[in-house]
């Protein structure tokens, strides 16, 4: 099992990168479970070993009401969704946007369901000078090349730098993100009358996703469906 190394700025992040980048090479991610590490072959269903796969919470559920927004998960959020979240958010493990890109399309092909575009919640530019990239943009470029859909990592933009949603209200949450996004000029060209399949890593109140569906409604989509990989629901 390999060791995850902390987040670290810096020359410290330029050095973890080129490590990671020489363990992979090294040893292929496919042969690990992306989630505990224990080695599997290439067979295995989303990088997962047995007991990885048995012990992540699906939902067969399907589209889920909340605010007047449709949202739909794969796995109810865990332990182990969360450690997949972690690794490829925190510690920089990119291959783990493959598996939920694979997960992310069973559900839909199970649902029946087809989307035009795909927007990937943003980060602001800051965070992202900072990580070095967007999870959310990475799981869907994996889940565009699967599909067949148009990914547009650019149509909404967050305009300022929000407080992590971890520890706040529900009230909190709400404030935190009122007026974070907006649409990219030029945007509602590419959104109107489009299927739009909005996407982030997981869900919990729901705050970012209403943000989000609030602002690509302007541009007149036809449809939006909000889909996270792990999500709480408020039943």
């Amino acid at each position: 099992m390999r060791t995850e190394e902390r987040e670290v700025t810096g020359n410290g992040t330029r050095k973890k990168g080129l490590i990671a980048a020489f363990l992979d090479l090294l040893y292929p991610p496919s042969l690990y479970c992306c989630v505990c590490g224990n080695i599997i072959d290439e067979t295995r269903p989303y990088s997962l070993c047995d007991h990885c796969l048995d012990h992540l919470m699906w939902d067969a559920g399907g589209i889920h009401r909340q605010d007047g927004l449709k949202l739909m998960r794969c796995t109810q959020y865990g332990i182990y969704e969360r450690t997949m979240i972690f690794a490829l958010k925190y510690n920089k493990r990119k291959y783990v946007a493959h598996s939920i890109g694979e997960i992310m399309q069973d559900k839909l092909a199970m649902e029946g369901l087809s989307f035009d575009v795909i927007v990937p919640v943003p980060v602001h530019e800051s965070r992202l000078r900072k990580r070095g990239f967007n999870q959310t943009d990475e799981i869907g470029r994996d889940l565009a090349a699967r599909t067949g859909m148009t990914l547009l990592s650019d149509a909404v933009i967050r305009n300022r730098e929000t407080k992590a949603m971890r520890g706040l209200s529900p009230t909190e949450r709400e404030e935190n993100v009122r007026g974070a996004f907006s649409l990219r000029e030029g945007a509602e060209e590419r959104l109107r009358d489009r299927r739009v399949l909005i996407l982030d890593d997981f869900f919990t109140t729901g705050a970012t996703a209403c943000a989000m569906a609030d602002v690509i409604s302007t541009a007149g989509p036809s449809d939006i469906l909000f889909l996270a990989f792990a999500a709480r629901y408020d039943d």
